[in-house]
């Protein structure tokens, strides 16, 4: 997977594929959402006696999870999120879901996270 730029609700947010060493932050993450300066940092995972066999999957599963993370900031969701019990349950994060999920295909096919 490749460095890219992606368009997440109007803003664009830069993807890198770090190592650890390049990105601090990576040693306790598989991947991170910075909203301060719009970029996601996925780790650069090497396969070992404890890692998933498809490495692949695994890094598309982590980019998902963190583009995610990008719509919910962009959104307005990132500072109400612990105001329900029942969070994912909730009608208005289906419906977000609903709403925002073309455009999330759309950035995940622009990244390579599918």
């Amino acid at each position: 997977m490749e460095n890219c730029k992606v368009n997440i609700l109007g803003t664009e947010y830069t993807i890198e594929f770090n190592t650890e060493e390049e990105e601090p932050r990576l040693e306790t993450a598989d991947g991170l959402m910075d909203f301060s300066v719009k970029k996601i940092c996925i780790g650069i995972f090497e396969p070992d006696a404890d890692s998933v066999e498809d490495i692949q999957a695994y890094t598309r599963k982590v980019l998902r999870h963190e583009i995610i993370h990008a719509y919910f900031y962009e959104s307005g969701v990132w500072d109400m999120s612990g105001s329900s019990e029942a969070w994912a349950r909730d009608e208005t994060i289906t419906d977000w879901f609903a709403i925002q999920a073309p455009k999330m295909l759309k950035t995940f096919q622009e990244a390579g996270a599918l």
